[in-house]
């Protein structure tokens, strides 16, 4: 846990061949806390330190449809490509930034159709931080802690269990449209749907980013006890049953990979509320 505080602008610039241009001037300020100190590899301690970034992302959605909401809108149809690519700057020593900030990310997803086979969303991101950088803002896994399964973040990972300055991430989530129970005769009638989940995720931790190669950086806090990943990618792979109650899924998932990391939790139930209609 830190306390961190955000003040940003946003401009927006929807065009009408479904090209977005997003622009961001952001400050941040980030604190420490006694489970998460900021202490640089010279044993010295900051009380905090700001970045001050701009933020140019790019979104491109051929064939996309919306349904616009009085303070939001959702996609009526999930099965046009979604294509993204931004970067953030904050350069050093420019605007009171104690440290340099230069990270680019891309991904794209898709639905893919297969008729009375139900369907596959698909998602796959990058990422690539060029400078050095104090751990809060490299591209730190999304962790879930919840008991409730959400897209692109891991259900078993532990909360900075891997710190990468590059990463490559897939999500596949296949939604079989009762392909197998359906050929049960009782469970057919209760018209529950299965579900297969598969989540992989490979990074790497250059050397200018590890803090006991660079003093100027902060330590990573002791308390996370964060690993480097090797050339094993981390993988968790589960299966659900969907539509009960109308509302409901309920997931198993299997840690693959890194199962014998101290505290790591190798399966578990999890939850997900999906309407379907």
């Amino acid at each position: 846990m830190i306390y961190h505080r955000v003040t940003k602008l946003d401009y927006t610039l929807e065009m009408e061949n479904n090209l977005t241009i997003k622009a961001r001037l952001q400050s941040e300020r980030q604190e420490p806390t006694r489970w998460m100190p900021f202490v640089d590899g010279r044993g010295s301690a900051l009380s905090h330190y700001t970045t001050n970034s701009l933020n140019i992302e790019l979104r491109y959605a051929p064939g996309e449809k919306i349904y616009q909401l009085t303070t939001g809108r959702l996609p009526i149809n999930m099965d046009a490509p979604v294509f993204s690519l931004s970067h953030r700057w904050a350069p050093k020593g420019v605007a009171g930034n104690k440290y340099a900030l230069s990270i680019t990310e891309a991904s794209v997803s898709k639905r893919f159709w297969f008729s009375a086979f139900g369907y596959i969303d698909a998602i796959a991101k990058g990422g690539y931080c060029w400078t050095s950088t104090p751990y809060p803002d490299l591209l730190i896994p999304n962790a879930n802690l919840s008991y409730f399964n959400q897209a692109e973040t891991f259900a078993l990972m532990n909360p900075m269990e891997f710190i990468n300055d590059s990463y490559a991430q897939l999500d596949l989530t296949y939604w079989a449209n009762g392909a197998l129970l359906n050929l049960v005769p009782y469970l057919k009638r209760l018209k529950l749907r299965e579900a297969l989940i598969f989540r992989g995720l490979y990074g790497h931790l250059s050397h200018r980013n590890r803090p006991w190669n660079n003093p100027e950086l902060l330590k990573f806090p002791e308390i996370a006890n964060p690993i480097l990943m090797s050339a094993t990618p981390y993988l968790e792979a589960g299966v659900g049953v969907d539509n009960l109650f109308k509302i409901l899924r309920v997931d198993y998932l299997w840690r693959l990979t890194y199962r014998n990391t101290p505290g790591a939790c190798r399966g578990g139930v999890r939850f997900l509320v999906h309407f379907s209609f």
